[in-house]
């Protein structure tokens, strides 16, 4: 099976494409603010339960959840970042190759 160099060169250029794609993630500042205003609502539970028994534990387990799709998103970035790194390196090792 033959090295193909400038295959490789071209896939890892279009993958740092994407991986700048996933770098830019953002505008996920509204759902940390939910996130927050839910921990604020949360702080008065008898007032969220005189409006409904279900409210307490929906906006806990929202909560959860959102935090864990912020988290995600967060991991998502910094695996971007290192990942374009890690491909820069391998067309950097291939740039020697002829």
């Amino acid at each position: 099976m033959a090295l193909e160099v400038k295959k490789i060169q071209s896939l890892s250029a279009q993958a740092i494409e994407n991986l700048k794609a996933i770098e830019k993630i953002g505008g996920l500042e509204h759902l940390a603010q939910l996130s927050d205003e839910l921990k604020k609502a949360m702080a008065d539970e008898e007032q969220l339960r005189a409006v409904s028994p279900m409210l307490p534990p929906y906006f806990a387990e929202l909560r959860k959840n959102l935090g864990f799709l912020l988290g995600t998103a967060k991991a998502l970035q910094t695996h971007g970042v290192n990942r374009t790194k890690d491909i820069q390196g391998l067309l950097d090792q291939l740039s020697h190759i002829k």
